[in-house]
């Protein structure tokens, strides 16, 4: 092994560790505190090895090295390599685990309980008065009360059109979402919350938002159903689950996924197997003698041991 080897394989461990920590994070008390640690480590797999996926089956191979074929490394590798197909889906087994925990709690006691108390619950969050205070110099300049559910710039309607004083207030407030599943999860994000204002007060449609934070849930559910044009397979799955779960019957459903479609027929045919991973990673290598293996594993999405398996037996053409 050179001396690069040598280096990238200590930067690999060290990016490992980093991101074992980011998982440890996942067994946060807060769910928002959850859900940012794995958007977090989203964004780091990505940046490092190409995608979740590949960053959790590095971290997985990883553990059975280190687990000598002990029953608990191979179920923690077993787990991993679980999350990589289901994103989040250790998340959700640690919220189950917890409500188990609470024993015969009710829902709405569950709710009361994550944040803290009843006044709590029905307070702005922080999320909610980062939006909250940005739209402050849109109140009616006759009322000096610091009521959030009153209108801005005259809008207080979910089905009116933003103003564009109000659009870009809320827009500002907080950085929008890129894709259209950053859209879509942002949008459930602002319904969770709802349901948990209707499970505070006990009846169905109670829950509602001060009026910015309402605002910029349209503004995002305007993005998931149809202002940001998918980017992937993963954007149009979200954009299909709009409309078939609540997009109506009125047709337009179908002009925004028929505009959609080129970029699913586009990243299939990128994935067509014309080349096998195999054969990539030794073109890599006979192009770019230098590259070590953490540079190809990058570059095809990835381990650095998945490429070395490629690689055996492997010898660059004189």
């Amino acid at each position: 092994m050179d001396l690069f080897d040598q280096l990238s394989e200590g930067r690999e461990e060290k990016a490992l560790d980093r991101l074992s920590s980011m998982l440890a994070q996942f067994e946060a008390e807060n769910e928002i505190e959850q859900d940012l640690a794995l958007e977090r480590a989203s964004a780091y797999c990505d940046r490092e090895w190409g995608s979740y996926a590949a960053g959790l089956e590095a971290l997985a191979l990883r553990v059975e090295s280190r687990g000598n074929g002990s029953v608990d490394a191979s179920l923690e590798a077993l787990r991993l390599r679980e999350e990589a197909d289901n994103p989040g889906g250790i998340i959700a087994a640690i919220r189950r685990r917890r409500n188990r925990e609470r024993g015969q709690l009710s829902e709405r006691e569950t709710v009361i309980a994550l944040y803290g108390s009843e006044e709590a619950v029905a307070a702005p969050t922080a999320f909610e008065s980062v939006f909250i205070h940005a739209c402050d110099h849109l109140r009616d300049g006759a009322s000096d009360s610091d009521d959030p559910f009153l209108p801005l710039a005259g809008w207080s309607l979910a089905w009116h059109d933003l103003p564009p004083s109000l659009r870009q207030a809320v827009s500002g407030a907080y950085p929008l979402p890129g894709t259209v599943q950053a859209a879509r999860d942002e949008c459930l994000r602002w319904e969770t919350r709802l349901r948990h204002l209707e499970l505070l007060f006990g009846c169905p449609g109670s829950g509602i938002l001060p009026t910015a934070c309402a605002a910029r849930r349209k503004l995002v559910e305007e993005m998931w159903r149809k202002d940001l044009a998918a980017a992937s397979l993963e954007d149009f799955a979200a954009r299909l689950d709009y409309w078939a779960e609540r997009g109506g019957e009125d047709g337009t459903g179908y002009v925004v996924l028929r505009r959609d479609l080129p970029v699913v027929t586009a990243t299939l045919a990128v994935a067509s197997p014309r080349e096998s991973t195999k054969d990539r990673a030794r073109r890599l290598k006979s192009e770019n003698p230098d590259w070590s293996l953490a540079r190809i594993g990058k570059q095809l999405g990835i381990s650095r041991q998945a490429v070395h398996k490629h690689l055996k037996g492997f010898t660059l053409p004189v």
